[in-house]
């Protein structure tokens, strides 16, 4: 019972300390000053640090996400070190004041390590819930924008049009003084924000159907379409995937166990007879 407790106010304290940590990790990175209890000296020495190597997993993720809140590398592993420290003072706490036979080395650790993934977890969730949404609303889009496009409307105002009824995607399209300033420039931040591969094959196609014929535009498009719907398949099976994978750790060895366990008795029972009339 007493691990039970401590395992519920260990998850509250969690959560709590996590939006604790997060708006105002929110709040300092905005803000003109970069931390009220961490020097501007001492962050970009920690910016550097991190900064210093090079990541390609990293950057793919937080460009996946959209940046969320304008964080980098630094931010989002500053906040995973905080929760991580959080969730062990929690432990230490809890073994102090409840005054524990032994202290609960491999709880803390394995509650410190949770702590210390759930930035990381929760940043990786909401970068694949952005790339379906986007990829669901660059499909819509296509759609629209081909029509449009056939119906000799301008390419920027099919842009805006088509990106409408999009619910993520009508974010980023480029304002009509970019678009007018320079559109190669223009499309180029339009794919740096989507930051998704799917975003990589629309600007592309966008640039190429310029040069294309009416006809020729329409295969295009379909193609890419086609393209997309085919990544999306793929994300979608391959989170089934994983869900059968958990799915089968969880369910079936409890299942084998459950199954020994009331198996046990009737095998006991037969052993018995067997050694009572073959003896």
């Amino acid at each position: 019972m007493q691990l039970l407790v401590m395992y519920t106010w260990l998850g509250l304290g969690s959560l709590f300390m996590f939006l604790a940590v997060f708006f105002v990790g929110k709040y300092l990175v905005q803000s003109q000053r970069p931390a009220l209890f961490i020097s501007a000296k001492w962050w970009k020495k920690w910016e550097r640090t991190v900064k210093s190597a090079e990541d390609e997993q990293w950057e793919q993720l937080l460009s996946r996400a959209g940046r969320p809140f304008g964080w980098g590398k630094a931010e989002w592993l500053f906040l995973q070190l905080l929760c991580g420290s959080a969730v062990c003072i929690l432990v230490l706490l809890w073994a102090i004041l409840c005054r524990v036979e032994s202290f609960p080395l491999l709880s803390m650790c394995l509650a410190s390590g949770g702590g210390y993934f759930l930035p990381y977890l929760a940043l990786k969730m909401w970068a694949g819930n952005r790339e379906d949404m986007l990829s669901t609303d660059i499909a819509r889009f296509i759609n629209r924008y081909v029509t449009l496009l056939e119906n000799q409307v301008p390419v920027y105002n099919a842009m805006v049009k088509a990106a409408r009824p999009t619910r993520k995607l009508k974010e980023y399209i480029p304002t009509l003084s970019e678009w007018n300033k320079d559109p190669d420039e223009a499309l180029e931040s339009f794919k740096r924000k989507l930051g998704v591969d799917d975003g990589v094959i629309l600007v592309s196609s966008m640039r190429t159907i310029e040069q294309l014929s009416a006809g020729q535009v329409s295969v295009t498009m379909q193609r890419m379409e086609w393209a997309v719907d085919q990544r999306r398949m793929f994300r979608h099976r391959k989170k089934i995937k994983s869900l059968g994978i958990g799915y089968s750790v969880i369910v079936y060895p409890a299942f084998y166990m459950g199954l020994l366990v009331a198996m046990f008795p009737w095998y006991k029972l037969l052993t018995e007879i067997l050694a009572k009339y073959l003896t």
